[in-house]
């Protein structure tokens, strides 16, 4: 009896020095680290820095803008970012509603107003617009300690612009003589 208890003592200890789970903060210590990289997303956004921007997202991380291609990795993010803001001034805000989390994952949902002001170097068909919408967040903690984007997709509210379509050409058909 004394060598069972002896063996399943042993081996609950390795089975617990062989632990893969990333120890986490609990969820109102997460609530306030995301939080307050939440700020600093958006005071990189409306501060135009791109670098700071990238830094936010994992790097195989997604980025899935309204009205625009979804960008994979930081990399990517980086540069598109390095040329938006290059096109005039950005404005964010988010306002988070909820957070869950589960070990070294957690999803956020909230709103998101931007606004874009348009400069000269902003391409054609770019004007300056308003949006606002919906977004979700996925974060997870990087194995340096620190929460990242994994995932953010935000998604309109605001009816798309029409574009008017050109005038149909009716084919004439040819009249017969008289």
């Amino acid at each position: 009896m004394k060598g069972t208890f002896v063996l399943v003592a042993g081996l609950a200890l390795v089975a617990a020095g062989c632990s893969n789970v990333k120890q986490v903060p609990d969820e109102s210590a997460v609530r306030n680290i995301i939080d307050a990289q939440n700020q600093e997303l958006i005071e990189c956004w409306n501060g135009g820095e791109y670098e700071c921007v990238a830094a936010a997202f994992s790097e195989e991380g997604w980025q899935m803008m309204p009205n625009a291609q979804a960008q994979a990795g930081t990399e990517a993010i980086r540069r598109f970012w390095q040329q938006a803001f290059g096109w005039g001034q950005w404005e964010f805000s988010m306002e988070p509603s909820l957070l869950e989390q589960s070990g070294p994952v957690a999803i956020e949902r909230g709103k998101y107003t931007i606004r874009f002001v348009a400069d000269a170097a902003a391409p054609p068909g770019r004007p300056s617009s308003q949006d606002r919408g919906n977004y979700v967040t996925h974060w997870r903690l990087d194995s340096d300690g620190r929460w990242r984007i994994a995932a953010q997709a935000l998604v309109s509210e605001v009816p798309a612009r029409v574009i008017p379509a050109p005038p149909a050409v009716v084919p004439q058909t040819p009249q017969a003589p008289q």
